[in-house]
């Protein structure tokens, strides 16, 4: 990770619950830590897609936008509930 000089931060933050746990993510980073760290599934091509445009939107210049849509993808496709949630 300390290959990442800079975060990406979101617009606004995404919760996801799954009955276990609460996670708020509002940033690039944040994202890639939750899709490596606290995934409920290591398979699924959302998750694939969402690590692989993090990694791109932390080393480039891309829209945080791209990544943050990607992460919702791939949390949908692992059963958790997303909300949307404004940034303060």
């Amino acid at each position: 990770m300390s290959a990442y000089a800079t975060d990406r931060l979101w617009h606004d933050a995404v919760i996801l619950e799954d009955g276990r746990q609460v996670l708020r993510v509002q940033s690039t980073r944040d994202a890639l830590l939750c899709l490596r760290n606290h995934w409920p599934r290591a398979d699924g091509g959302a998750r694939a897609m969402a690590i692989g445009l993090c990694e791109h939107g932390l080393a480039g210049d891309d829209d945080p936008a791209l990544a943050r849509d990607a992460f919702i993808a791939a949390a949908e496709e692992a059963g958790f509930q997303v909300n949307l949630w404004p940034s303060a």
